[in-house]
């Protein structure tokens, strides 16, 4: 026999039974494979969420457990497989998701260019991610199917953004732990919500489960310094793993989906449009000055006296943060002054509520770029004076920069009252009213986009402050 003649051979009789074999062991449903065609397909919108995030994360951000929301939300989507009611039609998939797409990119660039203070502190365009994935699975799974994922969307909006992860934190003392534990209980939920053919009973002790054990590794890691590490573990590994397991035993879960059909043309436009998607949201990086350095000694080089302390700042930036306030000497026929420093060794803390305004306003406010001469990266807020309707109220214009003293995060901020015969406001603790409700509201009456203008004495004040600040600090 020929060695090319294997038509006898038993290795040749034993193919087509190891072929059969091998397909079954790696076939893949149609759902399966759309749901990596969809995931796929999304990660061109997650650019604003990732871009950040890896320019954050050098400096320990917090906010790290947003590297795991894409990854929940596959494994939310994938765990939805039961059949939706009524008859899909393709056209009325496409208007819906183009209809929610534009207004949904539209309306976040129209906040963003409208309220830019206040979409940087939400981080509004990471919503991007959740409208191209809500889009992306409407037209491979149809509106009805991801209707009814209601759920996931509203898991999606409430972790895409980091104010609300930060605020919890806040209120669980602020510390690391804190932070791992509020990451934690994401990933509980995401259990939750992601098993929904499993029985309520199974599926609260499989979130229950993984919660508790989430949180026991959060108190063993304790102290280690691997904060992304545990943080990646707590809400993403974890999680899924459970997801998994608990589809895995539980049989009732349906495992195959009646998929819409889709034209090769359609979804060659879909991936030209994936494509295209990181040129027009991706935002162009922040330009931030040099970091300054300044001796850590300069504060007792001043005549300021005794600060007063505000404690709430430790929720915010961890245990070892300090907010103080050294009240200025009065000048005669000059506004009160006060410098508030804000100190941390967590520079990641620090940068995630750059965006934040810390003291009282009626309406939204929004940094600008501070004029020379002026600290590198100073900014300015104030709020309008012109719109002060009671002697409650009391306006303020502040000067705020940050710099590096030893080894802490420093912002600095110069705050001098609008009034001859007013107080300067004490900073605020951060709030989910101030930050959205209020906001919201001051929208719908379509108020004036009018800060005000700011009284001359105020600004030479303000500027005399910051001088003196730069002057003994050297800077």
């Amino acid at each position: 026999m020929a060695v090319l003649d294997l038509r006898s051979t038993r290795a040749l009789r034993a193919l087509p039974a190891t072929g059969e074999a091998v397909t079954e062991a790696v076939r893949i449903s149609p759902f399966v494979v759309r749901m990596l065609a969809a995931t796929a397909l999304s990660a061109a919108g997650w650019a604003p969420l990732y871009l950040g995030l890896f320019r954050d994360l050098p400096g320990e951000s917090r906010c790290a457990y947003l590297l795991a929301v894409p990854v929940l939300l596959v494994a939310l989507a994938a765990g939805h497989r039961n059949p939706p009611c009524g008859v899909g039609d393709a056209e009325s998939d496409w208007i819906v998701a183009v209809l929610l797409g534009v207004a949904g990119v539209a309306g976040i660039a129209v906040l963003a260019e409208r309220l830019p203070t206040l979409a940087g502190l939400w981080r509004l365009p990471a919503l991007t991610g959740v409208i191209w994935f809500s889009c992306v699975l409407i037209l491979l799974f149809g509106v009805r199917h991801v209707v009814r994922m209601w759920a996931v969307w509203v898991f999606a909006l409430a972790t895409a953004t980091p104010l609300p992860f930060l605020l919890l934190t806040a209120e669980l003392g602020g510390s690391v732990r804190a932070a791992a534990a509020v990451s934690a209980g994401i990933g509980a939920v995401a259990v939750a919500i992601g098993t929904p053919g499993v029985p309520w009973r199974r599926r609260s002790v499989a979130a229950v489960a993984c919660l508790g054990l989430g949180l026991l590794m959060v108190w063993a890691a304790a102290g280690t310094g691997q904060s992304i590490g545990l943080t990646m573990l707590v809400t993403a590994v974890l999680p899924v793993a459970t997801m998994l397991a608990v589809r895995g035993i539980n049989a009732s879960v349906p495992q195959e989906f009646p998929l819409p059909t889709r034209s090769a043309p359609a979804m060659a436009f879909l991936v030209l449009l994936a494509a295209a998607l990181p040129l027009v949201t991706a935002p162009a990086p922040p330009s931030r000055a040099a970091a300054v350095s300044v001796d850590p000694g300069w504060i007792q080089r001043t005549a300021w006296g005794t600060p007063r302390n505000f404690p709430f700042i430790t929720r915010y930036l961890g245990p070892d943060s300090t907010l103080r306030r050294f009240s200025i000497l009065p000048v005669d026929g000059l506004p009160a002054a006060a410098v508030d420093v804000m100190s941390t060794p967590d520079a990641g803390a620090l940068h995630d509520l750059a965006d934040a305004v810390w003291y009282p306003s009626a309406r939204p406010l929004d940094y600008r770029p501070a004029p020379q001469p002026m600290p590198d990266g100073a900014r300015i807020l104030h709020s309008n004076a012109d719109s002060v309707t009671t002697g409650a109220e009391a306006p303020w214009y502040a000067v705020t920069w940050t710099w590096t003293s030893g080894t802490l995060y420093q912002r600095i901020t110069v705050i001098v009252s609008q009034s001859l015969t007013g107080a300067v406001p004490p900073p605020t603790p951060l709030s989910m009213p101030a930050a959205s409700v209020r906001p919201l509201l001051w929208l719908a009456r379509q108020q004036p986009d009018d800060t005000g203008d700011v009284d001359e004495l105020v600004a030479v004040r303000a500027r005399a402050v910051v001088a003196q600040v730069a002057a003994v600090a050297n800077v």
